[in-house]
C-alpha cells in the first residue's frame, strides 16, 4: 500500500476478502478487517466494495504521502537533463513495535548485503511489457530516466535466497566488464532494491532482438558474436558465470 501510495486496500482470494486501512495520522499501523466470505449477506461483498470506494473518495488527501516519498538534496538534475547516480528513496514497509515479524528482519538483512545498491521505486520506471521469464525472475521492457531498458526483477519474498546472490553476482560481473559495456554487452543502467526491499532489480540498456529470433545468422553476425566473446573472456569472465 505504501508503494502504490494507497491509504485503503483490498486483499482477495475470490472466496474471501479482507479490507485494509492505513491511518493518515499513524502510517505505521495497518488495520485489517475481519474475513468477508463471498457468500456473505451482511454485508454483501459488492456493498462492502462500494463502501470502500466511497470512503476513498471522501478521505482522499494529496498530502498524506508527502512524508513517505522523499527526494534527497543530493539528487540534482544537470543542464543536459541527466540525473546523478543517487536515486529517489522510498521508505521500507514498517510495522508496529508489537509485531515481531521475521519478514521485517530479513528485509533489514537484505539491505545490508550490498552497500552500493540503489533504492528504486515505481516512480523511477514506466513499464511497457514483458520480455521474458526465468526460474524465479522476469524481465520487463520499461522506460528509465528517458532510456528504454530491460529490467530483470525477482520477488525476494517468494524466491529462495540463492536467487538474490545470483543477481548480485551478475552485477559484479557487469562491473568487471565495465570497459566493454555498450560495445559488446548492454550497459548496466541501474540495480538494487525495489518497492521498499520486496524486490531486487537489474536494469540494462535495451539492445533489440535476440539472435535466437533470427532464422539465419549472417557471417558478420557470427564474427561479431565471437569477437564479443573474446572480449568478455579476456576479462576473465566465462559465459556460465551468470545464471538466468
Amino acid at each position: 500500500m505504501t508503494e502504490n501510495e494507497c491509504q485503503y486496500g483490498v486483499l482477495s482470494t475470490y472466496n474471501k476478502h479482507w479490507f485494509l486501512y492505513r491511518p493518515s495520522n499513524n502510517p505505521k499501523k495497518l488495520w485489517i478487517s475481519e474475513t468477508l466470505k463471498l457468500t456473505s449477506e451482511s454485508p454483501p461483498v459488492l456493498k462492502a466494495y462500494a463502501y470502500m470506494v466511497r470512503k476513498l473518495c471522501c478521505d482522499s488527501d494529496d498530502s498524506y504521502y508527502s512524508h513517505v516519498l522523499k527526494i534527497p538534496e543530493s539528487v540534482t538534475r544537470k543542464d543536459d537533463g541527466s540525473v546523478s547516480k543517487h536515486t529517489r528513496s522510498l521508505r521500507p514497509r514498517t510495522k508496529s513495535s508489537s509485531d515481531n515479524s521475521s519478514g521485517s528482519s530479513s528485509s533489514s538483512t537484505l539491505y545490508k548485503g550490498q552497500k552500493n545498491n540503489q533504492n528504486l521505486s515505481f516512480i523511477d520506471f514506466k513499464f511497457n511489457g514483458i520480455l521474458g521469464q526465468g526460474r524465479s525472475r522476469k524481465t520487463l521492457k520499461c522506460e528509465f530516466r528517458g532510456n528504454t531498458i530491460a529490467l530483470k526483477c525477482t520477488d525476494l519474498w517468494k524466491s529462495p535466497p540463492y536467487i538474490l546472490k545470483e543477481m548480485q553476482n551478475e552485477v559484479k560481473i557487469y562491473q568487471i566488464l565495465s570497459t566493454i559495456q555498450g560495445e559488446f554487452i548492454p550497459k548496466l543502467m541501474c540495480y538494487g532494491y525495489y518497492g521498499g526491499g520486496m524486490c531486487y532489480v537489474i536494469g540494462t540498456s535495451f539492445v533489440g532482438t535476440a539472435l535466437t529470433n533470427y532464422k539465419h545468422i549472417t557471417e558478420r553476425q557470427r564474427v561479431m558474436g565471437l569477437y564479443a566473446l573474446n572480449a568478455i573472456h579476456s576479462k576473465g569472465v566465462l559465459h556460465n558465470y551468470i545464471r538466468t
